[in-house]
């Protein structure tokens, strides 16, 4: 298993964690996040109008997924 971070972010800046998740593969980054983008933009619809996207990064600090909240409705 393989530890990623997770935040929001609107692309300029990173410091809004939202959570770490140990995960089997890393493709699980990508499925996480959508889940998480897709239960802030039911909750919080104005942060698909602000241009905000959930963000992961593997243990290393490697972009591993991001995925913008407007795609997720």
């Amino acid at each position: 298993m393989q530890k990623f971070s997770f935040g929001l972010t609107d692309l300029t800046s990173f410091d809004k964690p939202a959570g770490e998740y140990w995960l089997h593969h890393p493709a699980g980054a990508a499925r996480r996040g959508r889940r998480m983008a897709k239960s802030l933009a039911r909750t919080m619809p104005q942060a698909m109008l602000a241009g905000l996207c959930i963000v992961a990064f593997d243990g290393a600090g490697n972009l591993a997924a991001v995925v913008p909240l407007a795609t997720v409705h």
